[in-house]
């Protein structure tokens, strides 16, 4: 089996998604210090967690009968076209020195809006521009782009906050999404023809529905994703929180812990994309299940700086491994005149669990403290892990 990267237009593709993703990262360690900075509120920092989510829980449903119906890649073109104006925006209220939290409120749910149609035609996209073959191998080496800006971005934005500004962080941003685009418009995809096409988005939902119900290993994967998305990726919501007021580290012991979560991401990416297939997929799946909890739990029992990096580091680790092998195991199953509509479905529990998971981590951070939130979403994401991914399906053999 050849390698993604082989492929001039893949390979073009993931280098645009790291730049890109550089500057999104940047941003968004920048935005998070400038609403604790503005606020000094956990609950602020969930509102506008919420806010650049929430819209997926409005529209990526939608998203992903436009991604089986129109060209992903025109689809992609104009997502990043709007997904610079919020950068813009705030970098010139914050040039300025008017910038207030609804300003960033506003800009982070058109930000949302663009992302909800943005990721069901990013995820099916691959599939465009690779062999069947190469899912597994194209989907983690989308994670090492990821993960490769969430290392590079941190770093740049403790830098620039520190000795430049808070604004050169959106400017840069908005400039990083050119290159995505121009590749974008370089790359001429065979756009396969949807049999949908000529339905009605109700039927075409309807009949993504039916697929889903009727496959409940996909099904149940997708459930384990909600809950580690409800209760698992809402830690990065309060991480400005425990480095700020728990380990009192600032601004660059945030960016470093954030970094160290990308480089377990990274290592997990790599490892997986040096793999050829991973043939037990579902197991693979359950065991990252397993390892995130603990990590997770560890933060919470040693508040120590240097003891988070190493559990931040396993956290990445584990997600990776349990997100990328979920995301590819869907695909796998999953016919390509459906993957639109049933990407969507793993991106409305990515994506639109991500806002309840924020608001929810940051209302009950403010009430109870950080660490016994810590310890109960630990639990949760453990019990949930090991229903949704042994308990149900054992429970499928036997019935059948």
């Amino acid at each position: 089996m050849s390698h993604p990267l082989k492929i001039k237009e893949f390979r073009a593709y993931w280098i645009g998604q790291i730049i890109s993703l550089s500057g999104t990262w940047m941003q968004q360690i920048a935005q998070s210090w400038l609403v604790y900075v503005l606020t000094k509120s956990a609950f602020y920092l969930g509102l506008i967690s919420f806010l650049a989510s929430f819209p997926a829980l409005l529209f990526t449903l939608f998203g992903g009968v436009i991604a089986d119906r129109y060209p992903r890649r025109n689809i992609l073109i104009v997502t990043q076209c709007l997904s610079c104006l919020p950068a813009v925006i705030l970098g010139i209220l914050i040039h300025l020195n008017v910038i207030n939290i609804w300003h960033i409120a506003a800009a982070s749910f058109i930000l949302g809006v663009a992302t909800a149609f943005d990721m069901p035609a990013r995820q099916a996209f691959i599939t465009e521009i690779v062999s069947h073959e190469m899912i597994t191998t194209a989907v983690a080496m989308q994670s090492i782009s990821f993960n490769i800006a969430r290392i590079a971005g941190p770093v740049f934005a403790g830098f620039i906050v520190t000795h430049l500004s808070f604004y050169m962080c959106f400017y840069l941003n908005a400039l990083s999404f050119i290159p995505l685009i121009l590749i974008l418009l370089s790359i001429k995809p065979d756009f396969p023809l949807s049999a949908s096409e000529n339905r009605s988005f109700r039927k075409s939902l309807k009949e993504g529905f039916r697929f889903l119900l009727k496959n409940e290993q996909i099904l149940y994967t997708i459930c384990a994703v909600g809950i580690f998305t409800l209760f698992g990726l809402s830690f990065m919501t309060i991480l400005p929180i425990i480095a700020g007021e728990v380990l009192n580290v600032g601004a660059k012991g945030f960016g470093i812990i954030v970094s160290s979560i990308g480089a377990g991401s990274l290592l997990a990416g790599i490892l997986i994309a040096l793999k050829k297939d991973i043939k037990e997929k579902l197991n693979h799946i359950f065991r990252a299940s397993l390892l995130f909890p603990v990590a997770i739990f560890g933060i919470a029992f040693f508040n120590e700086f240097y003891i988070t990096i190493s559990f931040a580091f396993i956290i990445g680790f584990a997600l990776v491994n349990f997100f990328i092998v979920s995301n590819s195991f869907i695909q796998h199953q999953t016919e390509q005149r459906l993957r639109g509509r049933i990407m969507s479905f793993f991106a409305f529990v990515f994506l639109g669990f991500t806002p309840i998971g924020n608001l929810l981590a940051g209302i009950l951070v403010d009430r109870f403290g950080v660490n016994p939130v810590l310890e109960l979403y630990s639990l949760i994401c453990l019990a949930g892990g090991i229903i949704f991914l042994k308990i149900l399906p054992a429970t499928r053999i036997r019935i059948s």
